[in-house]
């Protein structure tokens, strides 16, 4: 199994990884940082740096009621008014506050008191699903590393040109392209907690991100010089209870998408062009908080907020049901033939890996089926003092397959691992990728469309957004070979993983 123990070490100092060059790992010290220097593949792509002074200012919610100036009302005033503004629970708080000393007073204290003592002796029932407020479920299931604190939200490559949609925490979307002097600022009164971006495939104009509302679909004219484009420019999909949307993914056709929702166990399957959405609900598991279509279009992975998980196939709709033995599922990605599905949960540092295809002959039955760990991800200290590893954030597979990145929580630094999946899967130690001082990486992503290789594309906490650029003219040999100890291989040899299956198990849903 893979460990970033089997890295090679950052440099000491200031100096920072800037790109790779026909896998040469290229340094250099962060007050001169230029990856220019080494490469023209990235020069058409649109500089950003989104500071904080930048983004739109954010009131803070207020009671309306300290615009009134204030006046005195009698006890049974204020009973009154809270009923009819704030309801019976905050009635009787009013009452049991009261000065007054009365039977009325005396029975809201008691009341209140039952409910209190009813709601922590229901918390502490296993099995009982105590619903978190939308806005925490956001924050916990999302791919940034810090939701609330980071200046980027998320972003996404559009997968045929040069484009990059990059949303913010004042809850714009800003759409960078070639023309560094026409930027598209996209926003309308039900974008509020973006947490996911998609373009829609095959369409050059079509923007889908998920929201407290629901989904949102924005249609920017390509050829428009407009930079805020009007609100009716979007269409709103929305059902009932299916707010808080924090995962959404299209077909690779771009027929139909998929969204997914913490406050919903229902994903939908949305026709767009109709309007017309089709629920998948099944009665395990919580909330949906992640889905992602496999590239070939077969599969769709579906993560809950608790350990159940399903993977989908698309002919017929049916699921497999998997369990993790604790946590849920954070992150997942699929290689591009669909073949290969990598995931994370919340409670291990460790990569598993499922197969299909041609490597499925990995199991020797359906029922010894199970998740194979690919990747040691355990925190260690490198030599310089910095922690890396821990807890996943999030995973995600460049488009040609043969390079994965991780980003961790509450940590600086990202893993690049090499991959290969022409023979099985081969995973191995590439490079970390650090940013300036005081950085965080606060969401990352590949740009589909890069030719030269792959194009790592990273957001940090401060706004600035990075192009790390892989550049190779041949697929490299260290990722064709296996080295004992530093890669892991799933080949048809293998028959049974004792260690996983105690881990995962399987069963039909």
């Amino acid at each position: 199994m893979c460990s970033l123990r089997d890295f090679p070490p950052l440099p000491d100092g200031t100096e920072i990884p800037l790109c790779i060059i026909e896998g040469k790992i290229q340094y250099t010290p962060s007050d001169f940082a230029n990856v220019h220097v080494y490469t023209s593949s990235i020069s058409l792509l649109p500089f950003i740096n989104i500071s904080r002074e930048a983004l739109l200012h954010i009131p803070t919610k207020e009671d309306p009621n300290r615009v009134f100036l204030p006046v005195s009302n009698t006890f049974f005033r204020r009973i009154q008014n809270t009923w009819y503004e704030k309801g019976a629970f905050a009635t009787l708080e009013v009452i049991a506050s009261s000065r007054e000393k009365n039977l009325l007073t005396l029975v809201a204290k008691q009341v209140l008191s039952i409910f209190n003592f009813s709601t922590q002796f229901v918390r502490h029932i296993p099995g009982i699903n105590n619903r978190e407020s939308g806005e925490s479920l956001v924050v916990k299931v999302s791919q940034n590393s810090d939701y609330v604190n980071n200046n980027i939200r998320c972003l996404a490559w559009h997968p045929h040109c040069i484009k990059i949609a990059v949303g913010t925490s004042d809850d714009l979307i800003r759409v960078y392209s070639q023309n560094p002097q026409l930027v598209p600022l996209l926003k309308c009164k039900h974008q509020r907690f973006i947490s996911s971006l998609s373009w829609r495939p095959f369409s050059t104009s079509e923007l889908a991100l998920g929201c407290e509302a629901g989904i949102l679909i924005w249609t920017i004219d390509p050829n428009s010089v407009i930079t805020r484009p009007s609100p009716t420019n979007t269409l709103l999909l929305t059902r009932p209870n299916h707010k808080f949307v924090t995962s959404i993914s299209w077909s690779p056709m771009g027929d139909l998408l998929i969204s997914a929702s913490p406050c919903d166990n229902t994903m939908y399957v949305w026709d767009v062009a109709l309007e017309v959405p089709v629920p998948l609900r099944r009665v395990l598991g919580r909330g949906i908080s992640f889905v992602t279509y496999s590239p070939n279009s077969l599969k769709v992975f579906a993560a809950t907020t608790n350990i159940v998980f399903r993977v989908w196939e698309t002919m017929k709709w049916n699921p497999d049901l998997w369990s993790v033995a604790s946590g849920h599922v954070v992150s997942a990605c699929w290689s591009p033939c669909g073949s290969v599905l990598l995931f994370a949960t919340s409670t291990e540092s460790i990569v598993y890996a499922l197969t299909w295809g041609h490597v499925s002959s990995v199991f020797s039955s359906e029922e010894k089926r199970a998740a194979i760990p690919a990747i040691d991800v355990c925190a260690i200290e490198l030599e310089g003092g910095e922690r890396v590893g821990g807890e996943i954030c999030s995973l995600v597979w460049d488009s040609k397959g043969r390079h994965l990145a991780i980003m961790f929580k509450q940590c600086n630094i990202i893993a690049v691992f090499y991959t290969n999946i022409s023979t099985g899967l081969h995973i191995s130690p590439c490079c970390f990728v650090k940013g300036m001082p005081e950085e965080s990486p606060a969401y990352i992503c590949f740009q589909d469309s890069f030719e030269e290789g792959a194009n790592l594309t990273i957001g940090w906490s401060n706004g600035r957004i990075q192009y790390f650029p892989i550049v190779y003219t041949e697929l490299p040999t260290y990722v064709r070979k296996t080295v004992q100890g530093n890669s892991f291989n799933l080949s048809p040899a293998i028959a049974n993983i004792t260690e996983s299956s105690r881990f995962m198990s399987y069963t039909s849903n």
